[in-house]
């Protein structure tokens, strides 16, 4: 038992006077967050047609922020509990007869714009139509 605490004593003394040297302090990972896909978003008004290429975004809605950002219109949404809600981009609201309906390569969303993730080379495009029940 004695020789058991004179060890003790003896690696803590160790420690305490070379530890810094032996013992090199843990390190958190570093986290690298991939830079986000680019895409082309296309903004289509019913008259008139702006199409912005090289779009960093995550998200439909992302898309979409960035590039009217780019152009300087005004995106006005609101947040459900569903997602978020396009409601106008520039000076078009939606109306009963139009609303902002977004599509991915062709095919309209199917959930709210800022769940809709899309990948490197996407087409987004925003369009000011009739919606149709499919």
């Amino acid at each position: 038992m004695k020789k058991i605490i004179v060890f003790s004593i003896v690696i803590a003394a160790i420690l305490f006077l070379f530890g810094p040297k032996f013992i090199s302090p843990v390190k958190p990972p570093v986290v690298t967050r991939a830079p986000a896909p680019v895409v082309t978003v296309t903004i289509d008004t019913g008259t008139t047609i702006a199409t912005q290429s090289g779009v960093a975004a995550e998200t439909a809605f992302g898309a979409l922020t960035a590039a009217a950002a780019k152009k300087q219109w005004e995106v006005k949404a609101k947040q459900y509990d569903f997602g978020v809600f396009v409601q106008e981009i520039g000076a078009l609201a939606n109306t009963k007869e139009k609303s902002w309906i977004y599509f991915v390569n062709g095919k309209s969303g199917e959930v709210a714009a800022d769940k809709q993730q899309v990948a490197a080379g996407d087409f987004i495009e925003w369009k000011y139509i009739t919606p149709t029940m499919e």
